[in-house]
């Protein structure tokens, strides 16, 4: 079982959803502008981070989800992956300027984004979807868990919570997108840390933030085909 085609979305409602993300995506980047999720002990860059990406960044990915996704359940599953399109977005702008995923934002993504997993599922009537998703959360969580055991230097406790909510959202899918968004995840994370290793941007021994290799892992898993063949 996992994820089924859907009807193609018409054009204007891509449209109206890039539009809709840019605009949610102005207020986000004001916010972020101000650095009120840095802290003392953050690890901060030379320079303040620019946020005039996130408004495109997030209204092209909006408009790409509702595509991708489109009336999957009855246009019933689409707010789930808007919201985590948003979070990922925040970040992964967040990760790679302190080094951190605040628990301010990922630990309430959980009940939030479950709850509108829930009704993804009631517009679907496919309730094994709903296990699947839970299941997966674990499990991701799980593998995270031991791999921050074995190494905490290379792997952070904020990866650690951060993989139950892709675990969450693709598992909602299928399970073959959440290994996919695993196996991409670590691709992207080893492909980021060489181009900054031969741009002598960090050393062997530098922290780098791997959040926002998973997240796009996470994109890259939604975007592969629909069935395994």
């Amino acid at each position: 079982m996992g994820w089924a085609p859907h009807d193609v979305t018409p054009w204007w409602v891509v449209v109206l959803f890039v539009l809709a993300g840019a605009a949610v995506g102005l207020p986000t980047a004001r916010e972020l502008a101000t650095t009120g999720y840095r802290t003392d002990f953050d690890e901060l860059g030379p320079r303040t981070p620019r946020w005039s990406w996130l408004p495109v960044v997030l209204g092209l990915l909006w408009g790409w989800l509702a595509w991708r996704i489109g009336d999957l359940a009855g246009w019933a599953a689409l707010p789930a992956y808007l919201l985590f399109a948003w979070i990922a977005v925040v970040l992964i702008g967040i990760d790679a300027d302190v080094h951190r995923l605040p628990d301010g934002i990922v630990l309430p993504a959980y009940p939030a984004l479950l709850a509108l997993v829930v009704v993804a599922t009631a517009g679907s009537g496919d309730w094994g979807a709903l296990w699947r998703a839970l299941a997966c959360l674990a499990g991701m969580y799980a593998v995270y868990f031991v791999l921050h055991l074995i190494s905490p230097a290379s792997l952070g406790f904020g990866d650690v919570k951060l993989s139950g909510l892709i675990g969450l959202v693709l598992g909602w899918l299928g399970v073959m997108q959440v290994l996919v968004a695993t196996f991409a995840g670590f691709l992207v994370g080893g492909l980021m840390a060489l181009v900054l290793l031969v741009g002598r941007r960090a050393g062997l021994k530098s922290h780098i933030a791997f959040g926002p290799a998973m997240l796009v892992g996470a994109f890259v898993a939604i975007a592969v085909e629909y069935r395994l063949v």
